[in-house]
């Protein structure tokens, strides 16, 4: 069954809309109420129900006319683009948009109600207008307040509630799908703004006070009203939301913020930043630009979605060909996979419907993102204060004109470099909103390397594969690269000169592998300095500042003299009254000698300051009761441990009062919420940022409410801050270290590091795709843990589980290497351990076979995989199902050494004991089937092989879905099989299907090796027909990142060289001018190809001696090397291949027909005429019997065979008649 995508020209696009009005009419026509639509579609290629677009304006505040057009159009007068109708069907032309108007004048004397009643005028409208369709797919699209008050969330709250009006339930069902342009779904609008708001109501004769206005007020209660029944139900839908990153009049505030334009629904929601976008421009594009793009991008994806969720075949339905081929399955529909689209399943057919695709443009990342960008993890701190001369002195720093390219800031930890250096940020962003913001954690080399990847792969730039030093070098060329715009980057926390004189140490090469060493792989090279870049540090230690940037651009941030450091205690204790539980309670105003004195004694620091507000309004305390709690408490301080000079110096620095109210918080939480303090206990252990609040779901065993309170209280405290877009939160580094040193002088801390390793053990996934986000967000913390010095002996077991778990993780992301040594160092634990159970011990051995495999190790991998097999068969029985598996791998390592007999014995003895125990879908079952069908794909038997292959195709789709990458490569196993079976076209259907649905980022990525291994199929393919500059183009990249991803002698860079190598070799042969150049690189390529294997494969490996033949068929045909040599060799090579294979094998085979070649250049000896004869004969007769004449290998050995044959021979006429019959309908040669 193939799938094709109908390809309509703009022309014919704008030929769908014959009959509608144009943008010039709409914009001339009076009428301000109306359901119109834009586009229709009319593609005769498709049957089908188009989906509906419809678009919604917002609030007209300056009654504009035409305003519900002019909310999309852009372009100059009488050029006018209204982009839903000139722009959108070019992409989407079986979409058809409506555009909903409406009195928006009237909402600003409308109660709530009455927008209401815009509501469910639209849904009235809708209802009537998809009378002929009902359960067509349904998306919006709204802008402003056209999200909010006027219809959006009205409606989307509507929608919820018509499932329990029987008219609209159609459209409830169909409503999937929701983009919001700036929508202010938690209020917005400045103060300022909301006065000339009220103005402009006033003059228009409305009432201020209205519900809207209510709305309009940022953090009003009205917006999340409207929003709660549409929250309630947010994992059937989809949303967008683009939000604003430019004031609409500079220099004032945005109209609406991030946290009011997104409305924080995880994973149902997908945010965007619209860099050079105000309010008003936000969903207005002139021309089909990259922010156009940008849209455009993720409308499409939810149009599909869209569609999709209807999960109703009338919606959609479509005209294809069954594709004809000499195996009924080809046409079996349960193994197709459709590779064009975004999801699984009917995703094609989807496309077909709504989407036009051209697949005959080069290939490009079509989400691939380009400037500017704001990578900034804080929002904006209101409460910041002060810092005047320093800001003044950044800002001059920041304009482009200025020359100076580095700046750094220095002082005490928590003296406030870091909110200096996020006003800055916010400010920069504002100001020049061209440029890139970009925010490093630089507390360790492994962090800001880390930090440098996020870069990277937020922007596209850089691969899931990449290995650290070619992911910083991306990182460090696009930034070098002035075509991607300025840029300032902000390093936090650079407080050590090893983080920029070091790599990443060597246990971060478990992630990735690491930069060599200093000075010529110092992280600071990857920081470039350029005319377009700017970079600002912040450090704690002046002389590590200077030694980065000039003494003279270096700026100490002092603590806050006494007017700001009473201003940022009056902002965080405004709403205190000074109320105690004690005997001391207080009822006065804040006294500000009261405030001078804890300034004062708190050192004027911004973080104890803002901690010390926290305790206090959590306890409702008055400052002077909290003065004297602290007072009485220094004395009965912890000692600071000495073991860490850098934390050491920093606490020591501040003063007895500063540490006694961070003793007096972890006391007052200690004595409150134990849960909470054993939190704080054991994040003390992780890394700072990103720490998943899933961790710790264990809190929730006691009440429903515990991991609130939990949370909350340290909050409260402003012990940790929290990102509730990405559920993670931060600790900043001196509570953690003041925490550490807590524990030390209770002498717990080992008590809870061990906790800390305990909970990350086991919550660490097994590495399975569906866990590779939460793996990738548990590692960094993972790392940490396996740095540090204070476990031993009793903590092997959850230190080797956790590093299994890690290679495990790393092996099915691609990263052999770093599987390899994980792998290692689990096992090296794990038999530490007494006692341990015997199961657990086989089974992290078992993972490492495959991981051996992976990199070649064939024979320690089956030494490894005999000990196993002896244990479980001891302690299980020969029968066990444990033991079965170790049967099955060791199976697997027959096959990898070409021991093909012996793996089938095992494997089908695995099968047949299976099969009485388990049902035919088990994944145990298909696993095995798949295993055999490999194995006897290697022995020539394609018939048994593909039906194996098919069943178990269908069991993975079953189990685990048509896009799981285990069923993908079940695909490129059955792509393989017909490749060998010399069924080339439906063989390059599948691996062109696989790989493009492999290489996407959701699901492999472009450089991960099975992708490369499916590119390299299809390239295969492409040679096999022909295509011989499109194979030998893939092959050469293949070959390169096979290259740098696993090195030259890797099983998987010696399989590319090869295959480039024969690439050479063929189009060589049907060159119109051969080049002796191509054959010698060729011939390059197979020699080091085989003297790798010689070395690292045990004598007598079929991929040697298959190594061997292609050396001397390119020797052969380059004619510098002597044919008695060249006989030697394969006479040699194909006795081996006869002991090893048998005689009839296909590489066995392909021997003889190059011996029988080298014995045709020696035809003047009447004996080796004759022994090439026959050879050619068998050879013939072998390929014409097993494959027929679509293989090219039978008439290839055809054309030998007429040309060692005497003319008069009988069987001359008709060979050569099949020779040139099957030439003919061979597609022309592409050099």
């Amino acid at each position: 069954m193939d799938f094709k995508i109908p390809k309509l020209s703009r022309r014919a696009a704008d030929a769908n809309r014959d009959g509608l009005p144009s943008t010039q009419e709409l914009l001339e026509d009076p009428k301000s109420t109306y359901l119109r639509e834009l586009t229709s579609s009319n593609n005769p290629e498709v049957e089908q129900v188009p989906p509906h677009l419809v678009a919604v304006h917002g609030l007209n505040f300056v009654n504009k006319s035409n305003f519900g057009v002019r909310t999309w159009t852009a372009g100059a007068k009488g050029e006018e683009k209204l982009w839903l109708k000139d722009f959108l069907p070019h992409r989407l032309p079986n979409v058809r948009v409506l555009l909903y108007g409406y009195n928006s004048n009237v909402a600003f004397s409308t109660s709530m109600m009455g927008v209401g009643d815009i509501a469910e005028d639209l849904l009235h409208k809708l209802w009537t207008m998809r009378q002929d369709a009902p359960e067509r797919p349904l998306l919006f699209v709204c802008h402003s307040l056209g999200g909010l008050v006027s219809v959006a969330l009205k409606l989307l709250q509507a929608v919820v509630k018509a499932r329990s009006i029987p008219r609209y339930q159609a459209i409830s069902r169909s409503a999937k799908s929701f983009v919001f342009f700036a929508t202010p779904h938690r209020g917005g609008f400045g103060a300022g703004l909301g006065h000339a708001t009220a103005g402009l109501v006033r003059r228009l004769g409305g009432n201020p006070r209205t519900g809207i206005m209510e709305a309009l007020r940022k953090d009003s209660h009205v917006a999340p009203d409207l929003n709660n029944d549409f929250v309630d139900a947010q994992d059937d839908y989809h949303i967008c939301s683009f939000y604003e990153c430019k004031p609409l009049h500079p220099p004032g505030p945005l109209i609406v913020e991030k946290s009011s334009a997104v409305l924080g629904l995880g994973s149902s929601e997908v945010r965007v930043p619209c860099p050079n976008a105000d309010h008003s421009s936000i969903c207005k594009f002139a021309i089909e630009d990259e922010d156009y793009g940008f849209v455009i991008d993720e409308i499409e994806t939810l149009v599909v979605w869209a569609v999709k969720s209807t999960g109703n075949n009338s919606v959609h339905s479509r005209k294809s060909s069954t594709c004809s081929s000499s195996s009924e399955s080809f046409s079996s529909p349960e193994i197709q996979i459709n590779a064009g689209s975004y999801f699984d399943e009917d995703d094609q057919v989807i496309l077909e419907n709504a989407i036009r695709l051209p697949k005959d443009l080069p290939e490009v990342n079509r989400l691939a993102r380009r400037g500017p960008f704001f990578l900034v993890p804080y929002e904006r701190n209101p409460q910041f204060v002060g810092r005047q001369d320093i800001l003044h002195r950044l800002q001059t720093f920041s304009d482009p004109s200025n020359s100076v390219t580095s700046f750094a800031l220095c002082g005490l930890g928590g003296v406030g470099k870091t909110q200096t250096a996020l006003a800055h940020a916010y400010w920069h962003w504002v100001n020049y909103p061209e440029h890139s913001v970009f925010w490093i954690l630089a507390s360790d080399g492994n962090q800001l390397s880390e930090s440098l990847g996020l870069i990277g792969a937020h922007c596209r730039i850089s691969r899931v594969q990449d290995t650290t030093d070619i992911m910083l070098d991306r990182v460090r060329r696009w930034l070098s690269d002035e075509n991607n715009g300025r840029w300032l980057m902000i390093i936090d926390g650079a407080n050590t000169i090893d983080t920029w004189s070091n790599s990443p140490d060597d246990d971060q090469r478990g992630r990735t592998q690491a930069v060599k060493s200093f000075p010529s792989a110092s992280l600071a090279q990857y920081v470039p300095t350029c005319s377009h870049g700017k970079v600002l540090i912040a450090a704690n230690n002046r002389s590590i500042a200077e030694s980065l940037v000039h003494p003279r651009h270096v700026l100490e941030v002092q603590p806050l003299d006494t007017h700001y450091a009473c201003t940022l205690l009056r902002k965080h204790l405004t709403e205190v009254d000074g109320t105690s539980d004690s005997d001391e309670s207080r009822h006065e105003p804040l006294r500000q000698d009261d405030l001078v004195k804890l300034a004062s004694e708190l050192d004027y620091l911004p973080l104890a300051l803002v901690q010390a507000a926290a305790y206090i309004r959590t306890h409702s305390w008055s400052v002077k009761y909290f003065l004297q709690l602290i007072t009485l408490d220094q004395s009965n301080l912890p000692s600071v441990s000495k073991t860490d000079l850098q934390a050491r110096d920093e606490l020591d620095e501040l003063s007895p009062a500063c540490k006694s109210s961070w003793k007096v918080a972890f006391d007052q939480v200690e004595a409150h919420c134990t849960p909470a303090a054993d939190l704080l206990s054991i994040i003390a252990f992780y890394e700072r940022e990103r720490i998943p609040k899933s961790l710790f779901s264990h809190f929730h065993t006691s009440t429903s409410k515990t991991s609130t309170l939990v949370f909350d209280t340290l909050l409260a405290y402003s012990f940790i801050t929290m990102d509730s877009q990405s559920e993670t939160f931060s600790i900043h580094r001196l509570i953690q270290l003041a925490m550490r040193k807590r524990l030390s002088a209770h002498n717990t801390e080992k008590k809870w590091a061990v906790e800390a390793l305990m909970l990350i053990s086991g919550k660490f996934p097994d590495g399975e795709h569906e866990s590779w986000p939460i793996c990738a967000i548990l590692l960094p913390h993972s790392l940490k843990l396996l740095r540090s010095e204070l476990y031993g002996p009793d903590e092997a077991r959850p230190l080797g589980i956790l590093e299994s778990k890690i290679s495990q993780y790393y092996l099915r992301r691609g990263l052999f290497q770093q599987a390899e040594i994980w792998s290692r160092k689990a096992l090296d634990n794990i038999i530490l351990v007494p006692g341990m159970d015997l199961k657990e011990v086989s089974d992290i051995k078992s993972d490492r076979i495959i991981v051996l495999l992976k990199l070649g190790a064939f024979d320690e991998a089956e030494d490894l995989a005999q000990e196993v097999w002896r244990g479980r068969k001891t302690t299980s029985g020969a029968k066990y199902e444990d033991t079965l598996q170790i049967v099955a791998t060791l199976a697997l390592v027959y096959q990898q050494q070409g021991r093909y007999e012996k793996g089938e014995i095992a494997v089908r003895k695995v099968l047949k004991s299976l099969d009485r125990t388990l049902e035919a879908d088990d994944m145990q079952v298909l696993t095995v089937k798949q295993r055999l069908s490999i194995i006897l794909r290697h022995l020539g038997r394609y018939k048994e092989a593909e039906e194996h292959q098919l069943a178990a195709i269908r069991g993975f789709s079953k189990n685990l879905g048509p896009r799981h990458p285990n069923t993908l490569k079940a695909h490129w196993i059955l792509g393989e099989l017909y490749h060998a079976w010399g069924l080339y076209p439906e063989a390059e259907r599948i691996a062109m299907d696989t790989w493009t649905l492999q290489k996407r980022d959701d699901i492999l990525g472009p450089d991960h090796p099975d992708t490369l291994i499916s590119l390299h199929s299809l390239a295969n393919n492409f040679q096999a027909l022909f295509k011989f500059s499109a194979a030998e183009s893939h092959k050469r990249e293949i070959y390169r990142k096979a290259t740098i991803l696993v090195g030259p002698t890797h099983i998987y860079t010696l399989i590319a060289g090869s295959s480039l190598a024969s690439c050479l070799v063929a189009s060589n042969m049907y060159a119109n001018q051969p080049s002796a150049e191509r054959l010698a690189e060729a011939e390059d390529l197979y020699r080091h190809t085989l003297t790798t294997r010689e070395a690292n494969l045990r004598p007598g490996h079929p991929n040697t001696l298959a190594a061997r033949t292609d050396l001397t068929v390119v020797q052969r045909l380059r004619g510098q090397t002597n044919a008695g040599e060249l006989e030697a060799s394969e006479r040699e090579t194909l006795n081996m291949l006869k002991r090893t294979l048998g005689k009839n094998h296909p590489l066995t085979v392909n021997s003889r027909d190059n011996l029988s070649r080298i014995l045709w250049l020696q035809r003047d000896d009447n004996i080796k005429r004759k022994e090439a004869l026959k050879k050619a004969m068998e050879v013939f007769t072998f390929w014409e019997q097993n494959s027929g004449w679509s293989h090219e290998r039978t008439w290839l050995a055809a054309e030998l065979l007429v040309e060692i044959l005497p003319e008069s021979d009988e069987r001359v006429p008709d060979l050569t008649q099949k020779i040139r019959r099957w030439r003919r309908s061979q597609p022309t040669v592409d050099q």
